[in-house]
């Protein structure tokens, strides 16, 4: 506030005794400031150097320390938050490689596809995708399905997009060998990226921490071998494993789950004693093109939600399965929040590709699971808020670049805005849009409302 102060005719202003007296004033406010400041853990005298005091009711910035004054007077609790993004399965078919191909310069430019969720991915604290194709290099080849092979583009792309993790553990991890494998380690490690679910020499690991916003999280990522209990030989996908993939592989068969399950104990046990607040474990299971999971799916989730995970994000059936919250077996207390499958993030899999395939609808429709995690200085961590993008890959002919285009839409920005994200460019990208969202929303099933049920914060009373 300005304050314009009036001198009384022909008297001189008492510069001096105002000085004094705004000296006093401010020496006092600074006393009271610095004892509240020490009885609040804000200001310069708290733990971490003191942010900023919001009220409950206050929006939150991600990473930024907050603190929460409880109802009865006790002193408040700072605390740090992150966003971790989790998107479902990238696979490049044939038809996707010969759309994104430079005929005059034979590069490979996929960056038209994630151009609508860039800004999405990108504003995450951490964002994770499940890489499902391999890179052995340009001399051996690309191709799609049944063996991926893919330029290193399709990768940077992603990166470019703003993820942060590859997920290596799925099915098709192995298409090309341990040349392939070796190699996609190679490309992940020079370009700076975090990946899970395959590890590099014997003293390598398959899991790892990272600590964003002064939360560490605990990441595993393990997949089916999809040899449904045959053991001998042991395969990936069909194909044999040879000893070097079975020590670098993260994979599971079903007629050793005990063994997977002594595994991931330790693993768990691991990461926590390292300092992790949360696990989240990413699985690569259960049927392709079923709408819901299965016995197997649910028996391994239950096991790892009494093992100590606190989020199960799955892949590998191409379509969106259901989602619930789990209760451990030991500790009512405990629960563990499990999305079965987050279908495609992008393929070539769609309704007119895939011929008498059962729900081939929903291998358009795809989504990301954004998860706002809170750490509280008295040591609490807990996932607060669940957010679910539903996406929708808009695969059409773009007669401007004379190809397919194969937009990866997140649908309820598009529905509301579409021409703004070429919803017209086709004659059915806004009515297949609309019952992209419907379908994905049902599959869901208010999942989000549900969580939130269940969240109860530490300065709430119970």
């Amino acid at each position: 506030m300005n304050i314009t102060v009036r001198k009384p005719p022909k008297r001189p202003f008492p510069w001096g005794s105002l000085l004094l007296t705004l000296l006093a004033v401010t020496t006092v406010f600074v006393i009271i400031w610095a004892a509240v400041g020490r009885i609040n853990n804000v200001g310069p005298f708290a733990p971490d150097g003191g942010k900023t005091t919001e009220s409950l009711s206050s929006e939150v910035s991600p990473g930024s320390d907050l603190s929460e004054t409880s109802g009865d007077g006790q002193p408040s609790r700072t605390y740090t938050e992150m966003t971790l993004l989790s998107a479902g399965d990238v696979m490049y078919h044939t038809p996707q490689l010969e759309a994104a191909r430079n005929g005059a310069t034979g590069e490979y430019d996929f960056s038209d596809t994630y151009r609508f969720i860039k800004p999405i991915v990108s504003a995450a604290d951490y964002a994770a995708v499940n890489f499902e194709t391999t890179m052995p290099g340009p001399d051996w080849g690309y191709s799609g399905y049944p063996v991926f092979s893919t330029p290193d583009s399709g990768f940077s792309t992603l990166l470019d997009c703003g993820f942060d993790m590859m997920l290596f553990a799925n099915n098709h991890c192995y298409d090309t060998g341990m040349k392939g494998v070796r190699r996609t380690q190679q490309v992940f490690r020079e370009s700076g990226v975090d990946w899970i679910g395959a590890r590099e020499g014997s003293s390598g690991k398959t899991y790892r921490t990272v600590t964003v916003n002064g939360i560490t999280l605990g990441m595993l990522n393990s997949t089916d071998d999809i040899a449904y209990g045959r053991t001998n030989p042991r395969t990936i996908n069909g194909i044999n494993l040879s000893s070097e993939a079975l020590e670098c592989l993260d994979i599971f068969n079903h007629s050793l789950l005990d063994e997977f399950y002594e595994r991931v104990d330790g693993r768990i046990k691991e990461l926590k004693n390292s300092g992790a607040d949360l696990i989240v474990y990413y699985i690569h299971w259960g049927n392709e093109y079923y709408l819901e999971h299965n016995e197997v799916q649910e028996q391994i989730a239950q096991k790892l939600c009494d093992l100590g995970v606190d989020v199960i994000i799955g892949g590998h059936p191409h379509v969106i399965e259901d989602a619930e919250i789990l209760t451990s077996s030991s500790d009512p207390s405990r629960k563990t929040l499990c999305f079965y499958s987050l279908g495609n993030l992008v393929s070539n899999q769609n309704r007119l590709t895939m011929g008498d395939t059962m729900n081939k609808e929903y291998t358009e429709n795809g989504l990301m699971v954004k998860l706002t995690i809170r750490k509280y200085s008295t040591g609490e961590c807990m996932v607060t808020e669940v957010e679910t993008i539903p996406l929708w890959v808009h695969r059409y002919y773009n007669g401007e670049k004379g190809a397919t285009s194969y937009d990866i839409i997140p649908l309820e920005a598009a529905i509301a805005s579409p021409e703004e994200y070429g919803l017209y460019s086709s004659s059915f990208g806004l009515s297949n849009a609309a019952e992209a969202y419907r379908m994905t929303n049902a599959q869901l099933g208010g999942i989000c409302e549900a969580f939130a049920q269940t969240v109860s914060l530490p300065y709430e009373d119970n």
